[in-house]
């Protein structure tokens, strides 16, 4: 069971530093968009890579929450085949 939570906690770690570099990125140029500091050029250019970065951020919440969900499914089968066992 320790080890179950110790697995998960290191997984939601691995999670929010994947997050957390599109996100800079974004956070990033949304500052620079928001103080008039580029030039038209460079504006395309950050949503561009804005725009990206979202995609990246929306891939890894599907897959994260894909593993999730398969994860769930084999404990219920796990579970279903013990109680079964048990009969």
């Amino acid at each position: 069971m320790q080890e179950d939570f110790a697995a998960r906690i290191t997984e939601l770690r691995r999670f929010g530093h994947e997050l957390r570099t599109p996100l800079t990125l974004i956070q990033g140029y949304a500052d620079l968009l928001k103080d008039d500091e580029l030039t038209p050029d460079q504006c395309r250019t950050a949503w561009v890579l804005m725009l990206e970065r979202c995609a990246e951020i929306n891939r890894l919440i599907t897959t994260f929450l894909d593993e999730a969900s398969i994860q769930e499914r084999l404990a219920i089968e796990i579970d279903t085949a013990d109680l079964q066992a048990a009969r």
